[in-house]
């Protein structure tokens, strides 16, 4: 797909009426020179009569030529921001109704390069595409006029560019701010987008914190086309200026000079007129050339990213908005569930399986195993991060299939060891401040970091205190299963203790299910039950047998 059909298909602007008048003004700026022509001429022959008539008609294109111009050069600014706005919001949506192998195998790269450079390729882009369709009519109507320069017309010439440089100069402060505005609004877009991409464990287990973000994200894109468009007609208007100084130079020569100068040359004059009016237009049609090709490849990258998620996306958002949310369970039971790792041929590289358990309400269970023994996996299946290849996944007796994974993840408050922390409390509109400071105060974090405004203060700390903070998240989303995959590795002995003997029996105490991941046999005693990896297997472990 080229840039000229990605845009025919993305945007709702009114594009032929955008190139229609990118057409009419660049045929009004080129008849401008046939006019400057014959003004020139009737003025080398005192013709007074003819040349109030062309001064007239000379008036007349010059507005028509400057309408059309800042007309094509605004809607074309809208355009292309509508349109950068739209993609990124809409591949933003489909990465959060993904599933987490997409997220594993593309890599965040890959994601982040389409939505930031290629998008800015693309907006670049566009604004060439009408500047430079103007400017070929332009250039049609300009090539046939050569002449030369006098020294009076340079240095009217400069007196019109230093003009124009100071009011560039008065103009710039403000643009900038501007656009320094919209850059970071822009920075924080993919700050945002960090969140999803490294919480998306968290959000695709927890439907309002997932919309929370997604709203978020929503705002800051609107804020961001915002202040771009804003300081992209602040460019069109300095464009616009400068242009209007051109035209008033012309106007001067051709009005103004035969004058106050005896001879005028009307080949002179010509010269004149051809340098302005085709030197800048041809230039920008043959650099365009190389823009072109960069904006082709761009749009076939975004479309390339967005057609493997709809390839690999199973996105159930109709039924997540009917599915109930599950406040309780009696019982989660495996029977015979398998998942495997293929390679891109498709054929197993590594197996979990067949599993067969029953996780009862209440208990807390300690999952032990060697690295590699297919701990992460179990937990991804069980939380419904991975879809079994085959076997039975039920909750008191139901069966969980796709139509009901969303409902089913809804179960699960987790922590991963590559978990991600986010800086607000998504999902949770009106949080307990007076609890989370509580828990912040227990979780020793009161000195490191607060709760104001909606957001955590600082999250730049030890993985330990990450690990704190995002159990705090954890508490306050309030679900009936915990999962904890070594929460406790990177904590001190003293806070490995109090998790143990403090925050695991408040968790059962609440009638809350606790699944940990843990090596700590010295703390076995704190679980009910104890179950053991071994090469994809899951086993009953006795930890007074070993």
């Amino acid at each position: 797909m080229n840039l000229v059909h990605f845009l025919a298909r993305e945007s709702t602007a009114p594009k032929g009426r955008i190139l229609f008048m990118a057409g009419i003004s660049g045929i009004s700026t080129g008849l401008l020179l046939a006019i400057i022509n014959d003004s020139a001429q009737a003025a080398s022959f005192n013709a007074e009569d003819n040349l109030t008539y062309y001064f007239f008609l000379y008036l007349f294109t010059f507005i028509l030529a400057v309408y059309t111009k800042r007309y094509t050069l605004v809607q074309s600014t809208m355009l292309v921001e509508e349109v950068v706005r739209k993609v990124r919001m809409r591949i933003s949506q489909k990465i959060r109704s993904t599933e987490l192998l997409f997220i594993e195998n593309t890599g965040r790269a890959d994601v982040y390069s389409r939505l930031s450079q290629d998008t800015v390729v693309i907006s670049q882009a566009t604004t060439y595409l009408f500047l430079v369709a103007q400017a070929a009519f332009m250039v049609t109507f300009s090539l046939l006029y050569i002449a030369w320069l006098s020294f009076v017309s340079f240095t009217i010439t400069m007196f019109a560019i230093m003009v124009g440089a100071l009011v560039f100069l008065a103009k710039r402060s403000g643009i900038a701010q501007d656009f320094q505005i919209a850059a970071s609004k822009e920075s924080e877009f993919f700050d945002t987008l960090s969140h999803l991409l490294d919480g998306f464990k968290e959000l695709k287990v927890n439907r309002n914190k997932s919309d929370a973000i997604f709203n978020h994200l929503n705002d800051i894109s609107d804020e961001t086309e915002l202040h771009k468009v804003k300081a992209g007609i602040g460019s069109v208007t300095i464009i616009m200026f400068s242009d209007i100084f051109l035209y008033m130079l012309v106007g001067t020569l051709i009005f103004f000079m035969p004058a106050l100068m005896d001879n005028y040359s009307e080949i002179l004059l010509k010269t004149i007129t051809s340098v302005l009016f085709v030197i800048g237009p041809l230039g920008m049609v043959v650099s365009s050339v190389p823009m072109w090709v960069r904006a082709h490849v761009a749009v076939s990258n975004i479309m390339r990213l967005e057609a493997s998620l709809d390839t690999f996306g199973k996105s159930l958002t109709s039924i997540r908005l009917t599915q109930a949310v599950p406040t309780s369970f009696r019982k989660v039971r495996f029977e015979q569930v398998v998942f495997n790792y293929n390679d891109k041929e498709g054929k197993p590289l590594f197996a979990v399986g067949p599993l067969d358990f029953t996780i009862k309400r209440g208990e807390v269970l300690f999952i032990i195993g060697g690295n590699g023994s297919g701990k992460s996996t179990l937990l991804k299946l069980l939380t419904g991060l991975y879809y079994p290849f085959s076997g039975e996944i039920t909750v008191d007796g139901d069966e969980v299939d796709h139509l009901s994974y969303s409902a089913y993840r809804e179960l699960f408050s987790i922590i991963f060891t590559d978990f991600h922390l986010f800086d607000r409390l998504y999902g949770m509109p009106t949080p307990d401040e007076k609890k989370i400071k509580e828990l912040i105060k227990q979780m020793e974090l009161d000195k490191k970091t607060k709760y104001l405004e909606g957001k955590f203060t600082n999250i730049n700390l030890s993985t330990g205190q990450k690990k704190r903070l995002a159990f705090i998240a954890a508490v306050l989303e309030d679900r009936p299963i915990y999962v904890f995959d070594e929460w406790a590795a990177d904590q001190d002995p003293q806070f490995r203790k109090f998790f143990y003997d403090v925050l695991l029996r408040g968790l059962k105490d609440q009638g809350k299910t606790v699944i940990a991941v843990t090596h700590d046999d010295k703390y076995f005693y704190a679980a009910d039950r104890v179950l053991k990896m071994e090469y994809g297997k899951l086993v009953e472990y006795d930890p007074f047998q070993g």
